[in-house]
């Protein structure tokens, strides 16, 4: 069976992050400024993540480039070694750290 091609139209204009978002320019900001408001024009010029995980999937395969990652997963991952580091091992807590002292 051959290689798979990445889609070429797809990798110009989509960035994957390490964590698996999509990332992508809005539409509507390369001609015919003058009429826009300058807060729409601002706004148009950063660059924005897909919301829907079922686009950023299918962009992620098209890609060729992590497709097995899941960008929820993976913040919700973060969020929960973030809270167990504190809890662990206790320097949350100087009340604690205190009662650990005496004994």
């Amino acid at each position: 069976m051959p290689k798979m091609k990445t889609h070429k139209g797809m990798k110009k204009r989509f960035k994957i992050s390490a964590n698996g978002k999509v990332s992508h320019k809005r539409c509507g900001s390369s001609h015919l400024m003058s009429h826009k408001s300058g807060k729409q024009v601002r706004r148009l010029r950063k660059k924005v993540t897909l919301s829907v995980a079922a686009e950023a999937r299918r962009i992620r395969f098209a890609l060729l480039d992590r497709q097995n990652v899941n960008a929820d997963d993976v913040e919700a991952h973060k969020l929960a070694s973030k809270a167990g580091h504190t809890g662990e091992h206790g320097t949350s807590d100087p009340a604690g750290q205190a009662e650990q002292r005496e004994s």
